[in-house]
Parts: C-alpha cells; structure tokens; sequence
C-alpha cells in the first residue's frame, strides 16, 4: 500500500474513534504540528512513533511503517483480568458461522469490565462462537467489536461483526466488484465459501479491533 493511501485510512481511523489531531497531541506530549506532520506525509514515522501509536491506539506497527500486514493489530492476544471499571464485558457472543441469535447491549448483560491500552473504553467485548474464522480467532475467544456508524468506512481485509436480520456473522470484509452496493463477507476457514451481501441488508456493523483472552476473576 502506498503512503498516501496508508495515511488516508489512518486518519479515517483516528476520526472514526473520535479523535481530533489536538487531543493526539496531548496524549502524546507534542504540538498539533508535529501530529500534523504525521498524518500529512511530511514527516515519516520513524520506528518509536510507530510503537508508540500502535500501542496507543491498537495499530499494526509494521503497517504504519511499512504497509506490511493489516492497519488493526487484531492477532495479539492478551491476559487480562475482569475488574469494575473499563470496557464492558458481556456475556453474549458473536458468531463464527451462520447462526442466528439478535444481540443487544444492554446493562444486564454486563458481567465486567477490563483496562487495556489498546483497547478502547467506547468498545464492548463479546465472546466468539463458532470455528469459521478459525484460527485467527478460536470458539470461545473474546473480542473488542466497536460500532461502525458509516457504511462508506469501511476497512477492508479487517475484520467485522455483520449483522442482518437473519443472521449475525463474524467475517472479513472484502471488496465486491459492485462496490457501492453489495461487499463480500469471507471466512479464515477454507470451509466456508465467500458470501455475497447487500450493503442494504446490514443493519449494524462493527469493527473488531482486538481478540483478548480473559480470565474472569471470581
């Protein structure tokens, strides 16, 4: 992938999270100018700034300097503990197939939270089911999905959370030569063919940005 198009989906991304260049800058300690030399091209990341936002922001390193592997660190996995306050922890799942099950994010459904870096605090974390993304992400591991508003952003070759009012489905986004209408959902698992769907038929979209493994505290 080339620089410029590298840059235009990092900074899709950052605005998709909500963050304006000034409030990257305090987190990191520097001027709106320097973040602005970044996300411009006319300053290079370096290999410390490209440690620094893959750790911030939950971002692929070797993508921010090089374009190599995905733009979304989604292959690390962490051991975390459930504590009190954080991002959400609930105790429903996504699913790695076709099954049908309605997912609701309400607050009975909340059995804890976790504090992670890398993992947003606007984020919901659901468990896996199924095997056809395997084995990038197992039955039963855990997941930060985070909602995706506009159907225009999407990243594709990331991983999504599709759900339709049939089904709920755990896939990675491809391109589909009608790119305006239709996208192709594909498995990890070459057991599962590519489905084609109809952006109309989405009703809600989103982004896993992490695959955690947790360990409940009781």
């Amino acid at each position: 992938m080339e620089a410029n198009e590298r840059l235009n989906e990092l900074r899709r991304y950052l605005t998709n999270l909500g963050l304006t260049q000034e409030e990257i800058a305090k987190r990191f300690g520097v001027t709106k100018q320097a973040i602005n030399s970044l996300l411009t091209g006319r300053k290079p990341f370096g290999k410390q700034n490209a440690i620094k936002w893959a750790n911030e922001f939950g971002l692929n390193a070797a993508w921010l300097l090089t374009g190599d592997g995905e733009m979304i660190k989604q292959s690390t996995k962490e051991v975390v503990e459930i504590t009190e306050h954080g991002t959400p922890v609930y105790n429903i799942d996504a699913t790695c197939g076709d099954l049908s099950r309605p997912i609701v994010f309400a607050d009975e459904h909340i059995i804890g939270h976790v504090n992670l870096p890398n993992v947003s605090p606007t984020a919901a974390i659901i468990r896996a089911n199924g095997d056809s993304m395997e084995p990038h992400i197992k039955d039963g591991d855990w997941i930060a999905v985070r909602e995706v508003k506009n159907l225009g952003e999407i990243f594709y070759g990331q991983v999504y959370l599709v759900i339709t009012d049939e089904y709920r489905l755990l896939k990675y986004l491809r391109k589909d030569e009608d790119e305006q209408h239709y996208v192709i959902l594909r498995s990890e698992n070459e057991r599962y063919d590519d489905m084609r769907l109809a952006k109309t038929s989405i009703r809600h979209l989103f982004i896993v940005e992490n695959v955690l493994s947790l360990k409940i505290k009781m």
